[in-house]
């Protein structure tokens, strides 16, 4: 629990910088943000056989939607976050909400103390793949689920190709 912690510093300083890049932009419908929430499948590279191609979406971020404990859950794949990190909402959707006092105070942000709880999700499902025992935090006032390193690694090889993310097992 305490690695999970340690761990999650990392990822709220990530998260701290992508406040402003994940908060709903203005002129951004969120229906024209939902479509771009690619379900991943294996194949669906064209060209890159073998591997998962997503395209960066009119917020220049790269989305995909994940199985979680069967569940399908949208995610910003987050290569500088450490950890697979959830919004409180899809924490509590999700059966994950861990009770008030698993929060900690985990470091001072621009926006004040950041709170976060460990949690271990039972089964991711990305494409044909599915990993087990995955650890996360539940953060709060997080606006988007994160696809941080604690799947990314676990996954295969992550690269960028101009506007296009190659996942490759």
């Amino acid at each position: 629990m305490y690695r999970l912690l340690a761990l999650a510093f990392t990822a709220i300083a990530a998260m701290g910088a992508l406040a402003l890049i994940v908060a709903p932009r203005p002129d951004s419908a969120p229906a024209a943000a939902s479509k771009h929430a690619v379900r991943a499948k294996p194949g669906a590279a064209g060209d890159t056989p073998g591997a998962m191609v997503l395209k960066r979406d009119a917020s220049g971020q790269f989305h995909i939607t994940v199985g979680v404990n069967g569940s399908d859950t949208r995610f910003l794949v987050d290569t500088g976050a450490d950890l697979v990190a959830l919004t409180e909402a899809d924490a509590e959707e999700l059966g994950l909400l861990p009770g008030e006092d698993a929060f900690q105070p985990i470091m001072q942000t621009a926006s004040g103390v950041g709170y976060a709880a460990p949690v271990v999700i039972d089964e991711v499902t990305i494409g044909d793949s599915s990993f087990r025992d995955v650890e996360a935090v539940v953060v709060k006032d997080l606006a988007t689920n994160l696809l941080g390193q604690s799947l990314l690694r676990r996954l295969g090889k992550v690269e960028l190709q101009g506007d296009r993310m190659v996942i490759r097992h």
